[in-house]
């Protein structure tokens, strides 16, 4: 066979890995940033006598206007001020799609974002024909604004993704860095990503993506204890809405993430803030205790996991596997020796830091 169709990949996707989800059935998910804690027996009974009305032979909702509504009100923005997608994973990639016009002198557009950071960016970006700029952290994964104006002076992308708190690293950036982006940038579009914003103290930035016109943010219900729903937010002035708006699919949300959502984001609120409650309290426990192995650097996290450095990290995670504990493995670039663990439960905590013990005798 020729392969020739391998020529019409867009060159830097040629040698670049798939994401790939490993299965273990039946482990100790803590690789993932879940929520460990299901919904309860009522939330469940409520949500699937809701979804019993569904007409699948229907297409759904496209502009998911219920949805909106209700998470509009939670959010406090108007509906036309509100995108949803298919995940914030979506989001990320029709913000590149549409902003993706070459500057003059440029042969690409390029987006800017931290690293070591959330992988979609990178993706998105060359899966759209961006020019990816990356700016590293400092030496322990905090915040290096000096660094970061001086590659958007330099280099002048069109899209800036700021996450914070950001995976994998736990870095939680200044509000102070996103209004001076803002400010002296205002022909770059900002992207303040608060994916994990509901287990931090910080305010969100909604206000200043409302405020102007080169500003958004991304939200999800993923990392609140919807994961399975795939129902990611977009908040942002409605005439830059409009312009995403038109690379959007127009059935990208399913009726059952949109009604199953719906229900639980309205009726069981309560439910699911206590949920990151504990998480946050976890969290501290569990920061602690790793912070006392030997051989165990842990790193402050303003998520729901926490990153961490072992000498044997890779050696360390297999033993981990082999215990029925899962936790995402890095340990290559500026991540050499990290694995990130997500906050699990008690019980769970307490299996991981056995595990880890016995792992490191």
């Amino acid at each position: 066979m020729s392969e020739r169709w391998k020529e019409l990949v867009r060159q830097p996707l040629r040698g670049a890995p798939p994401y790939v989800v490993p299965a273990h059935p039946n482990a100790i998910k803590l690789d993932a940033n879940e929520s460990p804690y299901p919904l309860s027996r009522a939330a469940m009974e409520a949500m699937a006598k809701e979804l019993m009305s569904v007409e699948l032979n229907r297409y759904p909702d496209a502009s998911a206007i219920e949805l909106r509504r209700a998470l509009a009100a939670r959010a406090g923005v108007a509906v036309e001020e509100l995108m949803l997608g298919n995940g914030s994973d979506e989001l990320i990639a029709l913000l590149c799609a549409t902003f993706a016009e070459p500057r003059a002198g440029q042969a690409r557009a390029k987006i800017a974002y931290a690293v070591p950071g959330f992988v979609v960016f990178r993706t998105a970006a060359l899966a759209h024909g961006l020019e990816p700029l990356e700016v590293p952290f400092g030496p322990r994964f905090e915040p290096d604004e000096a660094a970061l104006f001086a590659a958007v002076a330099e280099h002048k992308p069109n899209l800036i993704f700021l996450a914070t708190p950001n995976n994998p690293t736990g870095t939680q950036w200044p509000r102070s860095t996103v209004e001076k982006l803002i400010a002296e940038h205002p022909d770059v579009i900002t992207v303040v990503d608060e994916a994990y914003l509901s287990y931090c103290d910080a305010k969100s930035c909604t206000d200043l993506a409302l405020a102007h016109d080169n500003c958004v943010v991304l939200q999800t219900l993923s990392k609140i204890g919807l994961a399975a729903l795939r129902v990611g937010l977009l908040i942002g002035r409605r005439e830059l809405l409009a312009a995403v708006e038109k690379v959007r699919p127009p059935y990208n949300l399913s009726t059952l993430a949109q009604r199953a959502a719906l229900k639980l984001v309205v009726d069981f609120k309560k439910e699911l803030e206590s949920h990151f409650e504990e998480v946050k309290r976890q969290r501290r426990a569990l920061y602690d205790a790793l912070g006392q192995i030997a051989g165990i650097e842990v790193f402050p996290s303003g998520g729901n996991f926490l990153l961490v450095r072992a000498k044997e990290a890779r050696a360390l995670h297999d033993a981990l596997v082999e215990r029925g504990v899962l936790v995402r493995l890095f340990d290559a670039g500026l991540l050499a020796g990290c694995m990130r663990i997500t906050v699990g439960t008690p019980e769970e905590n307490s299996w991981l830091l056995d595990a880890i013990k016995a792992a490191l005798v």
